[in-house]
């Protein structure tokens, strides 16, 4: 039935196409409360009208039971406040009856909420950012220099007061002292070794150098140092985040677990009111570290140097290669899997080669590995890094990704910029010194002492990717103009992925070789962009 002007005036703020093409009727949902929209979104499978036509029975219904008829809207001011007011006991329902009560997960999905998460520890921030099915933007310890007042204090650890609220202070007073002369020092440093070069634009040059001072200077943040990111989620990953918040032992976590739930119930009323704290997860948290003990498995400190770290390979497919071919031409076959991968396996080394390089030769720069690649079996690495390395590896959610607890029992990193401006040997001390303040800290408060485990110390990670993820990965992090540490982690992987699938490993583009400020030629380049933009935003 063709809309009326009345109702073709309301629908044109809500979508944006009212009569579209009838073989491809694609709109944007807009300007309508989440739980409204999720509920549109849900209604689709209960019923054969477009979500523009639901949405105008939904609204005429809710006005009708009030005595009002849908012409009776103010357009187009006050719609929205009528419309949510009239929408919002109709949405909550149909969401707290088939997302809530019977489980209709997808429906929690449909509703997106945009967090801000200003003055919390990298510590929480980093259990948060574990969660692969959100979308973060987080602040760059490259970029930001931080300040002493920015710290996370524990307080059960302050509360106690004494020795061990001593010893949590005098970490926090004595690692950033060093971190502020560093950033200075290293800066100065890197000005006398890598002066400005002629032709060179000072802004992207002393750039580069900041973020290579802090590169290395971050060694001595704290996780207790507080940071700012910006989220997007919907509800049921939300509702499953704030259960894991509110059932942690720091309290931290519950609180900005409440304080989430709190803030984003503005926007979904209904699909949040069931996450609160799971007695399940708090019995693991004691269970776990008590069965640890009882096995004998509680600590194991890293066999290598301290600094040197180390990616092992502990998991993967013999038949890979073979594999990889045959998911490639899966769906473009007819035939069982079994078949193509014996097929595969047939051919001779140098036909295997000239198939495999037919198949990648016109991937661009920018192309994605096929999907294809994720139906093979997955890599599984285990490797030990410091932990602001891992803090940028965890960014990628696509893996699996398990890290044991940050404690200082694995010794610690020592950035090679660090010798060369002549301040090793107060960052070994410094870091000394805390690992007995930690330890110390830890005998009482075993998790709250993570707070105090600088950004150097070592840490066990395992990671789980697909093929395609690690090639990913591995274009991604072996480039110049990354961090040395997480890079070298990457560059491992490769050789890893190398000796146990050569086919594959020769068409991942890694950026090997070591590059000296590695990160000028891309400032310069984006640099240049930012002139152009101006320029032609003048002459315009």
């Amino acid at each position: 039935m063709p809309y009326s002007d009345f109702e073709r005036s309301l629908l044109r703020h809500y979508f944006s196409v009212v009569d579209g093409p009838e073989h491809a009727d694609v709109y944007l949902v807009r300007n309508l409360p989440e739980e409204v929209a999720a509920t549109l979104n849900g209604v689709y499978s209960r019923s054969s009208k477009s979500m523009r036509d639901q949405f105008l029975e939904r609204l005429r219904q809710g006005l009708e039971a009030q005595g009002k008829k849908l012409e009776s809207l103010p357009l187009p001011g006050a719609v929205v406040d009528t419309l949510s007011a009239v929408m919002a006991d109709k949405s909550g329902q149909f969401l707290k009856t088939y997302a809530i009560d019977h489980g209709h997960n997808s429906l929690r999905e449909g509703s997106v909420v945009h967090l801000a998460i200003e003055k919390v520890s990298q510590l929480v921030t980093r259990f948060i950012q574990r969660e692969r099915r959100c979308s973060f933007e987080e602040s760059s310890t490259r970029y930001i220099a931080f300040t002493a007042e920015s710290h996370w204090r524990d307080p059960d650890v302050m509360a106690a007061g004494g020795d061990v609220a001593a010893d949590y202070e005098a970490v926090l007073r004595d690692t950033f002292a060093l971190y502020t002369r560093a950033t200075e020092v290293l800066l100065q440093h890197l000005q006398r070794v890598r002066p400005l070069q002629a032709g060179e634009k000072e802004a992207p040059w002393l750039r580069t150098l900041k973020a290579e001072a802090f590169d290395a200077a971050r060694y001595l943040l704290t996780p207790a140092i507080q940071t700012k990111w910006g989220m997007v989620v919907d509800a049921r990953t939300l509702a499953d985040v704030v259960t894991e918040l509110r059932s942690h032992p720091l309290a931290e976590f519950r609180l900005v677990g409440e304080r989430m739930q709190k803030e984003a119930e503005t926007a979904l009323p209904t699909l949040l009111k069931h996450a609160k704290p799971n007695a399940f997860a708090q019995s693991l948290q004691q269970a776990l570290p008590q069965l640890c003990e009882e096995l004998g498995a509680a600590v194991v400190p890293v066999q290598r140097g301290p600094s040197e770290g180390h990616t092992q390979l502990l998991c993967w497919d013999r038949e890979l290669d073979d594999r990889l071919l045959a998911s490639l031409l899966y769906e473009h076959s007819q035939q069982p899997f079994a078949a193509l991968q014996n097929r595969v396996k047939a051919l001779p080394d140098g036909e295997r080669q000239r198939l495999m390089g037919n198949l990648m030769a016109a991937r661009g720069p920018h192309d994605a590995w096929p999907l294809a690649l994720e139906g093979a079996a997955p890599f599984e690495f285990e490797t030990v890094l410091d932990f602001g390395a891992y803090r940028d590896i965890g960014r990628h959610r696509k893996g699996f990704q398990q890290q044991q607890q940050l404690t200082t029992v694995h010794g610690f990193a020592v950035p090679p910029l660090l010798h060369e401006a002549g301040l090793a040997a107060d960052y070994i001390a410094v870091m000394e010194q805390t690992a007995e303040r930690q330890q110390r800290i830890a005998k009482r408060f075993p998790h709250a002492a993570a707070y105090v485990t600088p950004f150097g110390f070592l840490q066990r990670v395992r990671i789980v990717f697909d093929p395609r993820q690690v090639a990913y990965f591995i274009e991604l992090r072996s480039g110049p103009e990354g961090h040395f540490s997480y890079r070298k982690v990457a560059l491992d992987m490769l050789a890893q992925v190398r000796r146990v699938s050569p086919l594959f490993a020769q068409w991942i583009r890694a950026k090997e070789g070591t590059a000296f400020l590695g990160r000028l030629d891309s400032e310069m380049t984006a640099d240049e962009r930012r002139q152009r933009r101006m320029q032609a935003a003048g002459d315009a």
